[in-house]
């Protein structure tokens, strides 16, 4: 039906023509506006675009938080929260260092952190992610961090394995601890050193038996996988001695520690404080 100030007919359909009308046949036609079914179209209207609003235009993705896991002399460790996207599409999630783009971080709805090698020695360097959406870029804080000198060994995070001397494993801690430097029994993203005295399995103390416990852990092979330097006890007390980072050549497992190697200023056990 078309009305207007131009508008002189009005096609009706024969389909909603009483019984038995014809043509010449005089009908009654009456439109009414209905205004309960107006208004609730213009609330369902409504109400669905205020849903897509709270659904798609409330929330909008969050900046990433960027933070400093573990430095060392040639490597920092980047750790932040799980990434929020709201509604939106991941695109990309990229490290830059020093303003340039370094590498996308892969699996970037699962990995929370990335470890970067290569740096130089007591070197300043800019850290930055950057979270590429499909409603747009997010980038994150600016992190400056220095590499630690050489006499800094509060970078390193070791992993202790089988070590077969509970003294030598209790001083070796125990300069850590001096250090400031940390350890666990598990590989992580910022462990830094693999120590044991041996590749086996077998606890302190214990026999192996059938070749079985005496078999490479599986935590000293995954440290061979990752490059993750292996040495001895021996080392850390160097360090620890020396006050500086000391090469580890002479301290891998399966070579002869330098003789006295770190002991002459080797931290007191608890063991050893309890003698008379």
């Amino acid at each position: 039906i078309l009305l207007g100030d131009r508008a002189h007919l009005i096609e009706f359909p024969s389909v909603l023509l009483p019984p038995g009308a014809t043509t010449g046949s005089i009908v009654n036609i009456a439109v009414h506006q209905n205004v309960a079914q107006e208004r609730k179209r213009d609330h369902e209207f409504w109400s669905l675009q205020e849903d897509i609003l709270e659904t798609f235009g409330s929330h909008s993705p969050e900046n990433p938080q960027l933070e400093v896991r573990n430095v060392t002399q040639t490597s920092v460790t980047l750790e932040w929260p799980p990434i929020k996207l709201a509604t939106a599409k991941l695109r990309s999630l990229d490290i830059y260092k020093n303003g340039q783009r370094l590498a996308a971080i892969p699996n970037a709805l699962n990995n929370y952190s990335t470890k970067l090698s290569g740096l130089s020695v007591d070197t300043q360097y800019t850290f930055q992610l950057i979270l590429r959406t499909s409603a747009g870029t997010y980038p994150s804080n600016l992190i400056r961090v220095r590499t630690h000198t050489i006499a800094d060994t509060s970078g390193i995070s070791v992993c202790f394995a089988n070590v077969t001397d509970s003294v030598l494993l209790e001083n070796a801690k125990l300069a850590l601890k001096e250090m400031r430097a940390k350890w666990s029994d598990k590989i992580q993203i910022d462990t830094t050193h693999f120590v044991c005295t041996t590749p086996a399995v077998t606890p302190s103390g214990a026999q192996p038996t059938g070749g079985v416990a005496a078999a490479p852990g599986a935590e000293y092979q995954r440290a061979l996988q990752l490059s993750i330097p292996v040495v001895q006890p021996q080392w850390i007390l160097a360090c620890h001695s020396e006050k500086k980072m000391v090469p580890i050549s002479g301290y891998y497992l399966g070579v002869t520690p330098p003789a006295n190697a770190g002991y002459s200023q080797r931290p007191q056990s608890m063991s050893q404080a309890s003698l008379p």
